[in-house]
This record gives C-alpha cells, structure tokens and sequence, in this order.
C-alpha cells in the first residue's frame, strides 16, 4: 500500500510539474520575442470560414515597433491597412478615409490586438489575462498553445497557437468557436 502510494505521488508530482515547466517556456518564449525592438516582415493570411467553399487568402507586410506599434497593411487581393497603435485601431481599404476605433469599446477587437501584439512586446502577463499558455521547444523551434481562461473569453477565441523559431514568430493560428480559422503565416 505504502509503496502504490509513494509511486502514484511521483507520478503527480510529475504530471504536476509538466504544467508549470510549459508555462515556464512560454514565459521564456514570449520574453526573448519581446528583445526584439522593430520588425519588418511579408506575411500570407488564410481564412476559412464555414460560411464560404473556398479559403481566403491574402498578403502584403507586417511592420511592429515597441512597444505595442502593429501595422499590417494587406497588399493582394486588395489595398488595406490596420494599424494598432496603443488603445486605437485604425483600418482604411483601397487608400479610402481611415477609421479608428477604441478598443476599449470593442472587446473582440481588443482581445484581437492584444493577442496580436502582446507576444512581440513581451508581455506574458498580458497574454494570461486572457488565455492559459502552454509551450514545447524542439531545437530552436517552438508553439505556444493559448486556451481561453475564461467563457467570456471562449466567446470570441476557441485557441491561439503560434510558432516560431529562436526569437521571431513564423505562424499564428486563431480558431473561433464556430470553427472558422484564421492562419497567419509570417516569411522571417
């Protein structure tokens, strides 16, 4: 009995520590993305949407600068920019007037913005008031794995995964609850 016990305790203790040696890495992840002060980059978006038979598909650049400057400005199939710049997200298309929008306002949008932007700010604390991280590390190679912490948050993000390699993000994949997908790939 004695024995059984003391080896189902090593055996949560193990499964115990897996969690927070994840979280550990996802901290570490997202610190050393944070290092990284301006980024310039091509990115291609997929979208599948249940709504529509085929994927939409996109392009153009993605510039970052820190802290929490984003601007993605959508080339092919047509001209749009977003641009998060602190509270304000601001969108024009085809070269039309811009508008903005506090996020404050909008809760899909901030949590949009902020799971955009607080993995290149570095800001762990941020990603948590949102989702739960977990991450695994292969060579240089990484994913973090965001869950939802909350319903209200379930409501707009079903899970975020991102990857990447030593301090620079390749993909983000958002799932919404209704099964629609949004692939964001990001050329390094």
């Amino acid at each position: 009995m004695k024995i059984r016990y003391g080896v189902a305790c090593c055996i949560s203790m193990l499964y115990g520590a897996q969690p927070v040696f994840a979280q550990d890495l996802a901290d570490t992840v997202i610190t050393r993305l944070g290092q990284v002060q301006a980024r310039h980059n091509a990115f291609h978006e997929t979208r599948n949407l249940a709504a529509l038979k085929t994927s939409l598909e996109s392009s153009g650049t993605l510039v970052y600068r820190h802290p929490g400057y984003l601007q993605k400005t959508t080339e092919q199939p047509r001209a749009e920019d977003l641009v998060i710049n602190g509270d304000v997200v601001t969108i024009s298309r085809n070269h039309g007037a811009a508008q903005s929008v506090d996020t404050a306002k909008v809760p899909a949008l901030r949590l949009l913005a902020d799971t955009l932007r607080a993995p290149l700010d570095g800001n762990a604390a941020l990603l948590r008031q949102y989702y739960t991280m977990r991450a695994t590390e292969q060579g240089s190679d990484w994913t973090i794995y965001l869950t939802p912490v909350s319903e209200k948050i379930a409501q707009f993000a079903k899970s975020v995964t991102i990857t990447g390699r030593n301090n620079a993000i390749l993909s983000l994949v958002l799932v919404q609850p209704n099964g629609d997908t949004q692939t964001l790939t990001i050329t390094p």
